[in-house]
């Protein structure tokens, strides 16, 4: 038998008492009826669901979310297992508990693991295991879920009321529902199971009306509308509450559901419960013949329903005496007396016992026996009262206390909370004057950070205006020089002119100084990792060195670890500039002995750098210094051996962007040890060695036709020079809008193109020039941009023009002449593909 089931027919025993002396000649009247017209609506509900669906629907309903694999399908399985668990059949309930719990192990859920736990719990106390109870409480109070302590809350709440303290399940109930957070999607599950217990605590205190709307919340209004309920427990509850209030008329309509639910159910077991709530209500209309005919199917031992006895004999043993069957009355008399029932205050058997005497004749011994009893029960009516109020007010009496402390706490708090709104107030002040503070700060770094990045910005248009007005005629003395060195002149004159080429070598490395370290002061350089050979990269920069270190008679060594043979990734070009600082610093400051370069391999991908000398060597002083812009060791290093300072200060910064750190040992009088760690991953991608189509020696025998862009006569002259012991044949315009109108009605191999010059720009005009050939489908011809401009977003700006190459000035035949192969080499790649 369930644990509701077994709480509500205890609660009948209560009622039928009180009906039993109204039954009985020499009992109290009977109440009047009471309207429960909620109840009808609700019985019908049930009536109406339950025949719309089956128990074996709800076997298949659990069958389906076996093979569901998410908390839905333990949910399912979870109503399937209590419905069943409610109708007393234990047994296929505990397989279905069986099947909740290994889901749940399988999915990983705690919660419904312990929905299982708590459900097999359950089922050991229905079969009188009444020490699981504890358990079932102390989950109640410290289980960390909320659906687990809700649930547990109802096994908890079902004992409580079994022991007869209804209040303090209803206050456990209460509290479970005060736990369950709105926007969960199972609080509605977790609300219908707690509303079902709170209706049958509500019945044994008596409150109707209470008790028909939890049924009905549980029934309705947070029952889920998709899971099968073919069970009719409530329709037996309002049974059994009409019975008894006395209005017998609606129990008798309200048993006849049932009845006919039972009829249609596919659960025999059902035909039991049917039976015996068919029996209250033939005994409480005084009606014994149909009392008898309600158990006349299960014989004189009562068969299946004999764990009904204590309940059903009574019954029939009343009926038997007033039908005059006295020997059959006492039978089940004798039988109740067997299992252990006597006439204590919660049986029928004294009442039972009353209605046999009166059969018999005894009138007067049956008065005092039903008096006794009436007396006693009477007595345990009032103590049950007695305790119920007391618990009520008990809570009330705690609710009260906890009320006067508050009260006072309050009392004691109000000073507190007036220095607190004081603090407060003088808190928000300062807070508002914080504010305001920050907001003033805010405003002014804001106007710092525009005017740091106007001043940037200056710095920036300043560097590429010098960068171009300094080329500019550095490119025609540059230019011209070279043009000079190929003539055949006088030694003397050849002297000049090195010292020229010499002089505008120095000034050119100086403005590249500068460009380089505005760039890496204003965070605009940035690595491009290519794949290339170590050893080739470092035997080009002692190449380019060698030459003067033979002139100082100096020897440049280099000191390779073999480990180092193959392919590396990086930026090889900064890597060469850095390493190409360095050991121009060195040779710099070396008059004799040595300037040696060693590359070692510390670690995977790991490569450490040293250029070490034997020159003039620093102090600790002067080594704070030489990493600085501008600085040297000491001022008169500049004026012995020249330079601006700036290529260590640019070199420490690029090895800082390669993940490295620029370092260096020195002893005064015995040299100097600079040093940098950096990762080189190792790499099997073969180098590219694409050879060009044309070398810069084919490309100045070819008759080329070449249009020249530049606003400067200067320039324009020197590209005339130079070009005049050539083949080729120039044509040479003063801005933009001539080259593109030239362009535009002539053919040409090739385009040098100034950027900036008046009228129309060299961007705008590469841009027209581009657009012209798609227009005119005409054959895309190379553009070199010729300029002063050689900074690197002067390049990116020309690539997206659609420039093909970027010269900088100043230029020699050489440089030119291997602009204008690769541009060429280009273009003929493009036409080939």
């Amino acid at each position: 038998m369930s644990v509701f089931r077994f709480l509500v027919l205890l609660l009948g025993v209560v009622a039928l008492s009180g009906v039993a002396r109204a039954e009985a000649p020499i009992g109290a009247p009977a109440r009047a009826p009471v309207s429960v017209s909620p109840a009808s609506d609700l019985v019908q509900f049930v009536e109406r669901r339950a025949s719309a669906t089956s128990f074996a629907q709800l076997n298949a309903f659990g069958r389906a979310a076996l093979t569901r694999n998410d908390r839905e399908g333990l949910n399912r399985l979870y109503h399937v297992t209590w419905t069943i668990m409610n109708q007393g059949d234990f047994d296929a309930a505990g397989r279905w508990n069986q099947s909740l719990a290994a889901a749940a192990r399988r999915l990983g859920d705690v919660r419904y693991q312990e929905i299982a736990r708590l459900n097999a719990l359950t089922i050991r106390y229905d079969k009188g295991e009444t020490g699981v109870a504890a358990e079932m409480h102390r989950t109640a109070r410290q289980s960390p879920d909320w659906f687990v302590r809700a649930h547990a809350a109802r096994l908890a709440a079902i004992d409580l009321f079994a022991e007869d303290k209804v209040g303090a399940g209803l206050q456990l109930l209460t509290k479970a529902q005060a736990d369950i957070p709105d926007r969960d999607p199972y609080a509605d599950t977790a609300r219908d199971g707690l509303w079902e217990v709170v209706g049958l605590g509500l019945m044994t205190v008596d409150d109707i009306e209470g008790a028909t709307e939890a049924f009905r919340k549980y029934e309705i209004e947070y029952s889920n509308p998709a899971y099968p309920r073919p069970d009719f427990d409530s329709i037996y509850n309002l049974t059994k509450m009409a019975v008894r209030i006395g209005d017998l008329d609606n129990a008798a309509r309200f048993a006849a559901a049932h009845h006919r639910a039972t009829q249609q159910s596919d659960v025999p077991s059902l035909a039991v419960y049917d039976a015996n709530l068919c029996a209250n209500v033939a005994s409480a209309r005084d009606l014994p013949r149909q009392v008898l005919a309600c158990w006349a199917p299960y014989g004189e031992s009562l068969g299946e329903a004999a764990y009904l006895a204590e309940n059903a004999l009574p019954l029939r043993a009343r009926a038997r005496a007033r039908t005059g069957d006295v020997a059959g009355a006492r039978r089940d008399l004798e039988t109740l007396k067997r299992l252990g029932v006597n006439g204590d205050v919660g049986s029928d058997t004294a009442p039972a016992e009353a209605e046999i005497l009166l059969a018999e004749g005894r009138a007067a011994e049956a008065y005092r026996l039903l008096r006794a009893h009436t007396l006693a029960r009477d007595a345990a009516d009032a103590r049950s009262f007695s305790s119920g109020i007391h618990q009520i007010t008990g809570d009330m009496q705690h609710q009260l206390a906890d009320r006067r402390v508050q009260l006072e706490t309050a009392k004691a708090n109000t000073g507190l909370q007036r220095g607190i709104m004081i603090i407060g107030i003088v808190f928000l002040l300062f807070a508002i004057v914080v504010l305001l503070w920050q907001m003033r700060q805010a405003a002014r770094l804001r106007l710092a950070q525009r005017k740091a990045e106007d001043a940037n910005r200056a710095k920036s248009e300043f560097l590429a205006n010098m960068s171009h007005e300094i080329r500019t005629p550095l490119n025609g003395v540059v230019s011209m020089a070279d043009a000079l060195a190929r003539r055949e002149l006088g030694p003397q004159e050849h002297e000049m002119i090195e010292l020229i080429r010499s002089s505008s070598g120095t000034l050119e490395r100086l403005l590249s100084d500068i460009l380089d370290s505005a760039k890496v002061e204003a965070g605009q350089v940035t690595l491009e990792p290519t794949v290339f050979a170590l050893r080739d990269a470092v035997n080009d920069v002692a190449a380019l060195w060698r030459a003067q270190a033979e002139d100082k008679g100096v020897a440049l060594l280099v000191d390779m670890d073999p480990a180092l043979e193959g392919q590396v990734e990086g930026d090889v070009v900064r890597l060469r500039q850095v390493l190409t600082n360095l050991v121009s610093n060195a040779l710099k400051f070396t008059s004799q002995g040595s300037v040696r370069l060693a590359v070692s391999a510390v670690a995977q991908d790991r490569v450490r750098f040293e250029v070490h000398d034997t020159g003039v060597g620093f102090d600790k002083a002067q080594r704070e210094r030489i990493f600085h812009r501008f600085q040297q060791a000491d001022g008169s290093i500049t004026r012995r051996y020249g330079g601006t300072g700036l290529g260590l200060a640019i070199s420490s910064a690029l090895v800082e962007l390669m993940g490295g750190e620029l370092d260096c040992d020195s002893v005064p009088g015995e040299g100097s040890t600079f040093h940098f760690e950096v990762d080189l991953p190792r790499t099997e991608t073969a180098v590219s060695r694409a050879a060009p189509d044309h070398d810069a020696t084919e490309v100045e025998a070819r008759p080329l036709r070449i249009l020249l862009a530049d606003d400067h006569p200067a320039n324009r002259k020197v590209v005339e020079i130079m070009l005049a012991a050539t083949d080729m044949e120039l044509v040479a315009v003063e801005d933009g809008r001539q080259a593109l109108d030239t362009f535009a009605g002539e053919t040409f191999d090739l385009v040098l193109m100034d950027m900036q010059m008046p009228v129309m720009d060299g961007l705008s005009a590469t841009r027209a020039i581009r657009a012209l050939e798609a227009a005119e489908q005409r054959v895309r011809t190379p553009i070199v941009m010729l300029t002063a401009n050689a900074m690197t977003e002067h390049v990116e700006a020309g690539r997206t023009a659609g420039a093909d190459g970027h010269l900088a000035k100043p230029i020699t035949l050489q440089t030119l002449m291997a602009a204008m192969s690769q541009a060429l080499s280009g273009d003929a790649k493009r036409d080939a593909a």
